[in-house]
């Protein structure tokens, strides 16, 4: 990180700058306070890579459908091709890792596709606003 005195001269003034203070805990090359507890942290695998895609899909798949709000915009938007595109993809992505679900987890992710299927149909043979 640049010093106050490094960045003069480029057009701004560096104002109340302090450099942080290191407590006895905080010295280069200790761990955090807490790390152990929270025990080894895991290489993401691709199961877990897949859980998060169909989460992401799923979330949008709800959005295009008009029955959640765009998280960014919070406007909500109706396309039910783009939803249909990403139910397909969220199906495929399931099937790639049912095999590897057991018990309530499997029957979470098959339902979660009857769910978007199911309102898929309802949102496709509404009308189209005019």
């Amino acid at each position: 990180m640049p010093s106050p005195e490094d960045v003069k001269g480029e057009g701004f003034e560096v104002l109340g700058h302090q450099e942080p203070e290191q407590t006895e805990e905080e010295a280069p090359g200790q761990e955090e306070p807490g790390a152990k507890e929270a025990g080894p942290v895991q290489p993401l695998d691709v199961y877990m890579a897949l859980r998060v895609a169909i989460a992401q899909l799923a979330g949008v798949a709800w959005q295009m459908l008009g029955l959640h709000a765009d998280p960014l915009t919070g406007a909500v938007h109706k396309d039910v091709e783009q939803a249909r595109i990403a139910i397909d993809a969220t199906a495929v992505l399931v099937e790639k890792l049912l095999p590897h679900l057991q018990g309530q987890e499997a029957r979470d992710y098959q339902s979660l596709l009857t769910d978007l299927r199911l309102n898929y149909v309802k949102r496709a043979g509404e009308p189209k606003p005019e």
